[in-house]
């Protein structure tokens, strides 16, 4: 006899592969961006950045869809 299982929000998240966050330098690099131009970018909301402790972190899915936006723009030009 088969039981069913039903997930909760928090265990299909737990689910995915864990990635660890990025320092705001590394992400900088990443993207070709100074570290003070993605602290404005955080400050005026147009990025979402995770503090950690004194630490401004980023996480990668955040990078990826910069680099996402960036790329829908260059295409429609």
């Amino acid at each position: 006899m088969a039981t069913a299982t039903v997930s909760t929000p928090l265990e299909s998240r737990q689910a995915e592969a864990i990635e660890p966050l990025l320092s705001l330098e590394d992400a900088a690099r990443i993207l070709g961006r100074s570290h003070w131009t993605l602290r404005l970018d955080n400050k005026a909301g147009r990025i979402k950045c995770i503090r950690v402790g004194r630490n401004l972190m980023i996480a990668p899915k955040e990078v990826r869809r910069i680099i996402e936006e960036g790329l829908q723009v260059a295409a429609s030009k």
